[in-house]
C-alpha cells in the first residue's frame, strides 16, 4: 500500500487503515502521545480497540509526535480553501469560510511563477 500520509501516520494507515490514521491526526495532530494498546486507553478511544492493538503491535508503546498532515492547522485550512476555490467559491468567500487571509487564497489560485536559476542584481548585465 502506498501511503499518502506523512511520517508515522503513513505507518498507522498501513496497519490500521486510512480512517484511523486521519482520526488520530484530527484528534492529536501536532502533539506528542504515548501509545498504548490497552482497551479503552487514550489511543483506543480515538481509533478503536482493534486499531489501537494493531498500531501498538507495530510501533510499541512509545511516545510519538503525531503529524498534523492536512487535517489540522494552517495546511488544513489552505487545503480546504483550495477545494472551495475549485468548487467555484470567490476568493473572499473561501477565505472567510476557512479562516485564512484573502491573499493566501489568491496565492493558491495563481500558478507559481518559476524562479530564475540565478538571481540578477540591478546594474549587472550577463
Amino acid at each position: 500500500m502506498t501511503s499518502r500520509l506523512p511520517g508515522i501516520l503513513g505507518e498507522i494507515e498501513d496497519v490500521a487503515g486510512t480512517e484511523a490514521a486521519l482520526q488520530l491526526a484530527r484528534e492529536r495532530g501536532g502533539t506528542e502521545m504515548k501509545f498504548s494498546g490497552r482497551p479503552g486507553g487514550a489511543l483506543a478511544r480515538i481509533v478503536g480497540d482493534t486499531a489501537a492493538a494493531k498500531i501498538t503491535e507495530l510501533l510499541g508503546t512509545e511516545k510519538y509526535c503525531i503529524p498534523m498532515a492536512t487535517v489540522r492547522g494552517e495546511r488544513a485550512r489552505r487545503e480546504a480553501a483550495a477545494q472551495l476555490v475549485a468548487k467555484g467559491f470567490s476568493t473572499a468567500k473561501a477565505a472567510l469560510t476557512v479562516g485564512v487571509h484573502q491573499r493566501t487564497v489568491e496565492r493558491l489560485r495563481s500558478p507559481s511563477k518559476p524562479m530564475s536559476k540565478e538571481p540578477k542584481l540591478p546594474g549587472f548585465d550577463d
